[in-house]
């Protein structure tokens, strides 16, 4: 069965098959790297729980906004490229992200930690961020950022989205010996919120509000969003790195988070409907 979700942009295709649907993935992948195709190809098992998910877990950084709010700061002490650098390889897989984390904030030792209001005003919300949001609440999901990034602006952003939860890590301060002013001291305090800590924190969530794992939808970009994934019922690589891509139940590769809701089913006029 064929039914066409948005004119010349997204059709939703049913088919039976005697192949496992593991194998029928990997066929899919082949054939769109092989003929290198600039389509976004999306296998899902059909089943009436498809538009009726209870809970969406995002990462923040580049997800949720399009910057990464490390790199922000960093730009107040003109290490940002040093930190670009490491953040790149941990979102790659190539380094462990607690070591990455600890290797970056160091580098932001003496930064005034007033800033956090001058961030807030950089902060790029991505585009369809605030319609997904707006009609997954509609449908009665819960909510929640998990991010590697930082608490005071994951709960910026979690109220900007009407987010039910925030978690990410915290900075430690100090007064500066010079000045007598609070700055940043280089190191985290609290539990590190990586790939391991984001899975951790889907299932409390979940199970404090009583929702089957499979009825959660875990949406990233980097590799520490692989174990949240892979928790979930479902998993989204938005916009991910290469190796994020490959791993993660499927890819979106959109300008807009809001046809995050044609993975669930929704055609254009639902979809409208859903945002009145």
């Amino acid at each position: 069965m064929t039914k066409i979700l948005s004119e010349n942009r997204v059709v939703d295709y049913q088919f039976n098959s005697d192949l496992d649907f593991n194998s029928i993935r990997s066929l899919v992948r082949d054939f769109s790297k092989f003929n290198k195709l600039d389509t976004d190809l999306i296998l899902q098992k059909n089943s009436d729980s498809r538009k009726v998910k209870k809970l969406f877990v995002f990462d923040m950084d580049s997800t949720l906004i399009y910057q990464e709010v490390i790199e922000l700061i960093a730009a107040y002490a003109g290490v940002e490229d040093k930190v670009a650098e490491i953040t790149t390889a941990a979102m790659n897989g190539e380094i462990d992200f607690k070591q990455s984390l600890a290797a970056r904030v160091k580098l932001l030792k003496g930064i005034d930690s007033s800033i956090w209001e001058d961030l807030k005003l950089k902060i790029q919300i991505t585009n369809g961020a605030y319609e997904l949001t707006k009609g997954l609440k509609k449908m009665g999901c819960k909510l929640a950022v998990l991010s590697g990034g930082f608490q005071p602006l994951a709960d910026y952003v979690a109220n900007e989205l009407k987010l039910d939860y925030a978690f990410a890590n915290n900075l430690q301060t100090m007064i500066d010996p010079s000045g007598g002013k609070q700055i940043f001291s280089g190191i985290t305090y609290g539990e590190v919120v990586d790939g391991n800590r984001k899975a951790d924190l889907l299932k409390q969530i979940a199970d404090e509000n009583s929702i089957s794992y499979d009825d959660a939808v875990a949406v990233g970009d980097g590799a520490n969003d692989l174990k949240m994934m892979s928790v979930a019922g479902w998993g989204i690589a938005w916009n991910a790195k290469p190796k994020v891509q490959e791993l993660a139940p499927c890819s979106l590769n959109s300008k807009s988070l809001k046809d995050i809701f044609y993975i669930l089913g929704y055609d254009d006029n639902e979809i409208k409907s859903l945002l009145e």
